[in-house]
């Protein structure tokens, strides 16, 4: 398992592809723990929990986006 705590920064800008419907959200890194984030994501919640073998695969950073 990875420790998440070094992969992200609070207040990191990040995207979210759901799954359901291939639409992708902006948000924010608002908390990190060594197994989950908690992510800012204006559209859903202000309190989306990502983790690992859960469904972290869907949360890029936004450096990986040209806009």
């Amino acid at each position: 398992m990875a420790d998440l705590t070094h992969l992200f920064k609070v207040g990191q800008k990040v995207r979210y592809c759901n799954s359901d419907t291939g639409k992708w959200h902006k948000g924010k890194i608002k908390e990190i723990c060594p197994d989950h984030v908690i992510v800012d994501i204006p559209d859903i919640s202000d309190h989306c929990w990502f983790e690992e073998d859960f469904n972290l695969e869907y949360l890029y950073p936004e450096y990986n986006f040209d806009v």
